[in-house]
């Protein structure tokens, strides 16, 4: 599953939950079903997905409170990601981090706190994101959990470019994308190097975000992000819209819109419609992408749509 081979993953999990279910062993069953789920998320399969991770956390909960914490946070990354149900992914990630707390599991309490915050940032919850964050850093190097410095580091970078610290940003998710890689989260590489393209772009360094963009994409296709990559090629085809490039922005945005329709997927379908709007230089398209990032709740992306098109029209 962390290689993104996807249907080997399905298989193994297909004869893990078999065995489990014979042994009557419940925690390993719950296990079989959260990799179903994120499976299933991959490839674009919602309903599939949500199904096992809810099975996963019903055996969980009767089991192993580890299992427990590991099969909400799964629910809860879907509900977030693949989803885009802020509320419902608050909720899983909030129980979770309750069975942390309570057991005393600080790895895990790290993972949550950076999924609260990072759910904040998106959410324009400044205050609830920068404490989080510094909860996040604190637990962090007091623990001496160097596997878990990526996500500190993606948050700093996200809060410095909402500060206008492009600099500061800059380095920060070039780390937090560096040290993501070293430890096998390609999900976390992921959102830093989309989130350094975004910091790039708005210090118009345009040839330096299509790398970052493009390097983005190689991490979708080597860990089997298929529903992700949309968000990457549509942030390509707008860099490449802003930087002058029509041709390759219309190319981008056909092929992030074909995939948007193809994938049930509420935030690539709103990248997709960004994306068009920017190639084709369309003021209603741009009114439209803005509002369908505020219907999901990411009211920072609506802004970021508004500034950027107000800017690109002067």
């Amino acid at each position: 599953m962390h290689t993104g081979d996807n249907m080997l993953a399905i298989y193994a999990s297909e004869k893990a939950l078999r065995l489990a279910e014979r042994l009557e062993a419940a925690a390993a069953a719950s296990r079989a079903h959260g990799i179903f789920g994120r499976v299933f998320g991959r490839i674009g399969q919602p309903e599939q997905a949500r199904e096992n991770l809810e099975r996963s956390v019903e055996l969980a909960r009767g089991s192993d409170p580890s299992e427990a914490i590991r099969a909400l946070l799964a629910l809860g990354y879907h509900f977030e990601v693949s989803a885009a149900d802020y509320d419902a992914a608050s909720e899983s990630y909030s129980e979770a981090l309750a069975i942390a707390e309570e057991i005393g599991d600080l790895p895990s309490q790290v993972e949550l706190h950076f999924s609260l915050s990072l759910l904040a940032f998106h959410c324009g919850e400044w205050e609830e994101a920068e404490a989080g964050t510094e909860m996040v850093a604190a637990l962090v190097e007091r623990e001496g959990l160097t596997g878990k410095l990526c996500f500190p580091h993606l948050l700093r970078g996200a809060l410095r470019w909402r500060d206008g610290d492009l600099d500061g940003s800059e380095r920060s998710l070039r780390r937090a994308a560096e040290m993501a890689a070293q430890v096998g989260r390609s999900e976390i590489a992921f959102q830093a190097l989309l989130a350094l393209g975004a910091t790039l772009r708005d210090r118009e360094s345009f040839a330096d975000a299509d790398g970052v963009y493009a390097s983005a994409l190689d991490t979708c296709e080597r860990a089997g992000l298929v529903a992700q990559s949309i968000e990457a090629t549509a942030a390509r085809s707008v860099n490449a819209a802003l930087w002058g490039h029509a041709e390759q922005a219309a190319s981008l945005a056909d092929e992030a819109s074909g995939l948007a329709e193809r994938l049930p997927y509420p935030v690539g379908s709103a990248a997709a419609l960004e994306a068009r709007g920017f190639a084709a230089s369309d003021s209603a398209l741009l009114t439209e992408a803005a509002a369908a990032w505020r219907e999901l709740g990411r009211p920072t992306e609506a802004d970021r749509v508004e500034r950027l098109a107000e800017a690109a029209s002067r």
